[in-house]
């Protein structure tokens, strides 16, 4: 009998183990699902910034090319990410434009690239696909100029470049 008692404890552990492992891989999965910067469920995974991201239409910039803007005075850059993380600190002079505000700031943002600036989106880094909605939000209204930073603010800030905030 105390055999089978051994062998009955040892398929319920073995049972609660599968539970509890398929129990993690569901809550998992789920949060992956609903994190915008979630890992890719199929394909290859990106070998090179902005892999993942939908450009359609637009023409990515580089952390580079977006430095040079900012140097030469004609940067416009507007920060996607939320109200927090823009206050904190964010790129020179961003202006901060979360997605569900876009519509009403369309004007103000064409003003600004009529007048020769270079409207540079931005969000969190590689996989944050919300600067290129905003690109192709303005796009869409007629703004011309409009290009999405591919790498974000994690790359601006790991190439040392200036922030302006609290810090990264």
């Amino acid at each position: 009998m105390d055999g089978d008692s051994g062998l009955q404890r040892l398929r319920k552990g073995v049972y609660q183990s599968i539970i509890l492992v398929v129990f993690g891989v569901v809550i998992g999965a789920g949060f992956n699902t609903l994190n915008p910067q979630g890992i890719p469920w199929v394909g290859e995974w990106p070998q090179e910034a902005g892999a993942v991201i939908s450009y359609d239409g637009l023409q990515p910039i580089s952390v580079e090319e977006a430095k040079m803007f900012h140097e030469a005075g004609v940067a416009l850059f507007l920060d996607v990410r939320g109200y927090d993380a823009s206050q904190r600190s964010h790129l020179p002079g961003a202006r901060n434009i979360p997605m569900e505000e876009a519509e009403n700031r369309i004007s103000e943002i064409r003003e600004m690239a009529d007048a020769g600036m270079i409207v540079i989106t931005y969000c969190h880094g590689v996989g944050c696909a919300l600067a290129a909605r905003l690109a192709q939000v303005l796009k869409a209204h007629g703004v011309p100029s409009v290009r999405p930073l591919v790498s974000g603010w994690s790359d601006w800030v790991n190439a040392g470049y200036p922030v302006e905030g609290g810090g990264a």
